[in-house]
């Protein structure tokens, strides 16, 4: 693969690969970081004193509507095109510990997973509703779930990391479990300018979206329709996150993937990530 050094290229190396780490992982040459030319990582203190490459370029990237970027894989940062993301999605939503986030049955043991357990079904319903949703509004949504019931329900420890307000480490546990799952994604990534002269030192903020919402109208993007069949297009294009296999053979096939472009990648290091 050439070389990144533009929000270009990194866009053209993700669609190469179709799922890969931001940053360096247990796989040698597999990621965004190792993949960058001389010069271009992110280093010194921002724009105008250092270089900000993919930590800036990311944004462009995800901008253009068809990456999905979260921390999907191996709970770090990672960007997927439609195409893998669906095999990601197919295996990762048919673990029980994942279909938490839809309310369904799962003895939850640890820490993490009974706040995830109890929070999570909250905080994807108002994800689904507004469509897309900035962390601290999340809190917010996620505070007023809490109710008494659910705090005697969860025990006395649980009460100082939920009250008088979730949280920040808390709530960014439980996105954390929804991009795992797969049933989030970064929406839209915006720069933040400071100071009297607005300058932009690689701070951003970001909001939480749904991956149906994500990639639901690629393939009516795709062509220019007249207004009176939009209707009619939107009935019968194909779902670009539908695929034809088992969750198992999902898992199998990402591996298999990643394997054509790493041969010396261990199968197991995959499977953990995957």
């Amino acid at each position: 693969m050439e070389r990144i050094d533009s929000w270009e290229k990194m866009h053209q190396a993700i669609h190469e690969c179709g799922l890969i780490p931001f940053f360096r992982c247990s796989v040698p040459g597999w990621s965004i970081q190792e993949m960058t030319a001389p010069g271009s990582w992110f280093a010194g203190d921002g724009a105008e004193d250092g270089v900000l490459g993919p930590w800036d370029w990311k944004v462009d990237v995800v901008r253009q509507g068809d990456i999905a970027y979260g921390k999907f894989l191996g709970c770090k940062a990672a960007f997927a095109t439609a195409e893998w993301y669906a095999h990601l999605m197919n295996w990762r939503r048919s673990l029980p510990r994942y279909r938490m986030a839809e309310g369904e049955r799962f003895k939850a043991v640890t820490v993490s997973d009974r706040l995830a357990k109890a929070l999570a079904p909250a905080a994807l319903c108002a994800i689904r509703e507004a469509g897309a949703l900035g962390n601290r509004e999340l809190r917010s949504i996620c505070t007023s779930a809490v109710t008494p019931g659910l705090l005697r329900a969860l025990g006395a420890k649980y009460k100082p990391l939920l009250t008088p307000s979730i949280k920040k480490n808390i709530m960014e546990s439980v996105m954390l479990y929804l991009q795992m799952g797969t049933w989030s994604v970064v929406g839209d990534i915006q720069r933040v300018y400071n100071g009297p002269s607005l300058t932009y030192k690689g701070w951003q903020i970001s909001s939480n979206t749904t991956p149906e919402a994500m990639f639901g109208s690629l393939e009516t993007e795709a062509v220019d329709i007249p207004s009176w069949a939009a209707r009619f297009e939107s009935e019968t294009a194909s779902d670009p996150l539908q695929v034809d296999c088992s969750p198992e053979e999902s898992r199998s096939r990402i591996i298999s993937h990643i394997l054509g472009f790493f041969h010396d990648a261990d199968p197991k290091v995959l499977e953990k990530m995957i």
